[in-house]
């Protein structure tokens, strides 16, 4: 039978419609990366819900990663090699002492609502933080400032602290004393700008709870804004339109997942849910080094894992206490077998080669279970007898929780000890640390600047991030010895000599140096690494193609 034109044409686009359903439901359906990386939006896992958004008062590198992308400082660092670069400011000056900073600002500078990024906002910013009402724990950064501790301390008035903002173009800096990293402390978010009429129109000049970091009322400055800020599910941002670089910006949204099992963040990433994740599990490591290890990155990074000491309370207040503590752990078997990913053992608080810091070998804590059972009976508790049960404190993470049961375990067979776990929030856990709610703590640290002074003026007596209690007069005073000395060899000198006696007496408990090991798509072009795992997020693309592992 012979089919007529009209009837033939039917027929066929019948038959197209049809093989075009069936072709579709054939087609291998696309994960939410692959369709995310078409709309422009970066998924990215952040091991927990943060904080808060206040850059004043944050401290986690969680917070961090966010606010990284919600706000720019005076200048911001090049992620690959961490230079100083223009930001809110477009230039800036030094003196001849390296006393006086000369900031110029960027009049394309803007804040989301449309309105101008003034020198005002840097001194209201950092007059705010130090303001002694407010109890910011980061306010001890800034007393690089002229007059900012005495401030910090009630001593003076905020019109006396070395910041000034000469009209709305210039902001003058003058220093306690010369800083040579000093524009690399301006990346952090202790140094961002602050919209003085949004924070005032809720009250937030001294007070933390406050609205104005809700997603509907947050004005920011940096290449994204505040979309979305749901609990257990995600803080979105999208592209902020008044950004001043805008043609460096070429993802329309960021998304941070708080997702703080390790092996779930795993299998989201497995599964095509995440572009970028916190860490990678160690259990996985090997499989992904073996089916995609285009999708896995070991990057040198500036930090160390530690257990804060609350040396307030007894037992604990004893430093041989603390230091058999120390002396009991095998630092390289918690390495080979819960991370295996080439971290180092750490014990030092500093890593080697900081800005060229090298702590001799002497001066380091060493392991020696011998010695700590010695120190422990010396402390009156022979083979732990009548050593009260003490409580390790850390955040929910199946990363910290097997490294505290090897230490549990290590300090039972080592030191007749017994130790509880007690797992919090990430909030939870602050406060926890804050109030000195604890005997013994997970703790990090990672440079915000690349400078043992980070690491070391923790522990001053000042210092509002010393949860540990421990105060020491001759510690403080090589520290400040250590900022006025004549020669780079003499300040590095002392700063060792500090981190000695800090070791010596054992506030803290190293446990192993960092090393960022995550796991990317390859969809993510331009995410560079650099030793303080610092992302801005301008020049990060995500393309359209290539294949992350798939789930088994």
């Amino acid at each position: 039978m012979k089919l007529g034109g009209g009837k033939f044409f039917a027929f066929f686009a019948v038959c197209a419609a049809a093989l075009s359903v069936l072709c579709a439901a054939c087609a291998p359906r696309k994960t939410p990366s692959e369709t995310a990386a078409e709309n422009g939006a970066l998924l990215i896992g952040n091991a927990a819900d943060p904080s808060g958004l206040d850059p004043s008062l944050t401290t986690g590198s969680g917070e961090y990663k966010i606010l990284c992308g919600l706000f720019e400082g005076l200048v911001r660092a090049d992620t690959k090699t961490l230079a100083a670069q223009p930001a809110a400011a477009k230039s800036w000056s030094v003196s001849d002492d390296g006393l006086k900073y000369v900031f110029e600002m960027d009049e394309n500078a803007k804040w989301s609502d449309g309105s101008r990024v003034s020198a005002k906002d840097f001194e209201y910013a950092w007059k705010r933080i130090l303001n002694p009402a407010l109890g910011a724990e980061y306010a001890s950064m800034l007393f690089v400032v002229k007059n900012a501790q005495n401030y910090n301390a009630g001593k003076i008035s905020a019109d006396e602290v070395g910041v000034r903002a000469i009209g709305e173009d210039i902001l003058e800096v003058r220093l306690e004393r010369p800083v040579p990293y000093f524009t690399s402390m301006l990346y952090h978010n202790a140094f961002f700008p602050l919209p003085r009429k949004t924070l005032e129109k809720f009250g937030a000049t001294t007070r933390r709870d406050t609205r104005w970091t809700r997603p509907q009322n947050m004005v920011c400055n940096g290449p994204f804004v505040l979309e979305k800020w749901s609990i257990n599910d995600r803080v979105a941002l999208r592209r902020n339109p008044h950004f001043r670089a805008k043609e460096r910006i070429h993802l329309n949204r960021v998304e941070f997942l708080p997702i703080s099992n390790i092996n779930t963040e795993d299998r989201a990433f497995r599964a095509g849910q995440l572009h970028i994740t916190d860490s990678v599990a160690p259990s996985r490591l090997p499989q992904a080094l073996k089916t995609a290890p285009e999708t896995v990155r070991r990057d040198k990074w500036l930090g160390v894992y530690y257990y804060l000491v609350n040396t307030k309370n007894p037992p604990l207040d004893d430093p041989r206490v603390r230091r058999a503590l120390a002396m009991s752990i095998d630092r390289r078997a918690i390495v080979d077998t819960f991370l295996k990913a080439g971290q180092d053992a750490a014990l030092s608080f500093v890593p080697d080669g900081c800005d060229s810091y090298l702590l001799p070998k002497g001066k380091k804590l060493s392991e020696n279970v011998a010695a700590a059972r010695r120190l422990l009976s010396e402390a009156g508790y022979p083979d732990g007898k009548n050593f009260p049960t003490i409580r390790i404190t850390y955040n929910t993470s199946e990363q910290h929780k097997p490294i505290a049961e090897a230490v549990q375990q290590m300090w039972r067979k080592n030191l007749g000890i017994n130790v509880e776990l007690y797992n919090l929030s990430w909030p939870a856990y602050l406060s926890a640390r804050r109030n000195g709610e604890f005997d013994i703590a997970r703790a990090s640290w990672v440079g915000d600047y690349a400078a043992p002074e980070n690491f070391l003026d923790i522990f001053l007596s000042t210092s509002g991030l010393n949860h540990s209690g421990y105060k020491n007069p001759a510690y403080d005073a090589k520290i400040e010895r250590a900022r006025t000395a004549k020669t780079a060899a003499e300040r590095l000198g002392l700063l060792a000599e500090a981190e000695a006696l800090l070791l010596s007496e054992t506030p803290i408990i190293p446990i192993y140096f960092y090393s960022k090991v995550y796991r990317i798509s390859p969809l993510v072009k331009g995410w560079h690494a650099n030793l303080l795992d610092h992302h801005n997020y301008l020049d990060v693309r995500l393309e359209p193609s290539g294949k992350t592992e798939t789930k088994k």
